[in-house]
């Protein structure tokens, strides 16, 4: 068994399209987030549009998800902690703007292979401003996508005095890394991440009122254990590799790019397990074409 947890805010093509391919192996369990700020005739829409089906199962007890805060973490918990009462081999992390790559069947064979040499696929970037992330109590006007010229003399205020005023302990906390927010992993490692959270107390508390650290929490709790040698990659790849996910950083206009179909070659010669961003406007019809 596979758990794909998707976490999404609206209706797209490319949240339709996967769901309906995923579906379509009866081995697949999918489970979806919708931000809690979509309101509730929209989440029913959502669930309305698929059929019932056994596989598809929608968190009720929804987050409002503000970009780059500890809702993002929440999240992703609450996903672990429904997928986690089942038996499966590996959660992968999806968004509602991502597609799986790969054939069904060469999916599952490439992950049941995976799994007997107990590899997990999540990554670490060697440009880690993680600290950064974490010792500041960062207000909620940073989460927060406001251009304006007022928000940006407030974060400059911010940053300028918040080793005065605004500094957290993280002294007792572990190594800290920083990778991609999307990733594969074991059943084992979620465990592993909820006994940690058991034992740990403080850890969870200290990222309260971090900044984008939904790419330093559970990167931290699995590379300062056995998890890290067992990492895919590890010193050799950049951590969406690592992560078995086609990004494209580099082109842009914007930074991850919006991925259309101009793209669809790169995508499916990249070995990736999942694509992300798509642009939400491609049709069903060229997704089906090129990716069933």
């Amino acid at each position: 068994m596979f758990i794909y947890a998707i976490q999404c805010h609206k209706l797209t093509n490319p949240l339709i399209f996967t769901i309906n391919y995923l579906l379509k192996d009866p081995n697949n369990i999918i489970i979806i987030h919708v931000d809690a700020k979509t309101n509730h005739t929209d989440f029913l829409n959502i669930k309305n549009i698929f059929q019932k089906n056994d596989q598809l199962i929608f968190i009720e007890d929804r987050v409002e998800v503000f970009w780059g805060s500890f809702s993002q973490i929440e999240a992703t918990l609450k996903l672990m902690r429904k997928a986690i009462s089942y038996k499966f081999k590996y959660f992968s992390l999806i968004s509602g703007d991502d597609i799986p790559i790969l054939k069904t069947s060469e999916m599952n064979k490439f992950l049941s292979e995976s799994y007997e040499k107990k590899i997990e696929f999540i990554g670490i970037n060697t440009n880690n401003d993680a600290p950064n992330r974490i010792q500041f109590k960062y207000p909620k006007y940073f989460h927060n996508k406001d251009h304006s010229l007022k928000a940006k003399i407030l974060r400059k205020i911010f940053i300028k005095y918040a080793n005065i005023f605004n500094k957290i302990d993280i002294s007792e906390l572990p190594s800290l890394y920083k990778g991609s927010s999307w990733f594969t992993i074991s059943y084992e490692a979620i465990d592993y991440i909820f006994n940690y959270l058991e034992k740990n107390k403080q850890y969870k508390k200290k990222f309260l009122h971090s900044l984008c650290a939904d790419e330093v929490f559970f990167q931290t709790i699995l590379f300062n254990s056995n998890f890290k040698n067992k990492t895919y990659g590890l010193g050799i790849l950049k951590d969406c590799d690592m992560a078995m996910r086609y990004i494209d950083w580099e082109k842009g206009p914007d930074f991850p790019r919006s991925l259309d179909k101009s793209d669809f070659t790169s995508i499916k010669t990249s070995g990736m397990l999942f694509a992300r961003k798509i642009s939400s406007n491609i049709s069903l019809k060229e997704l089906e074409e090129n990716f069933i």
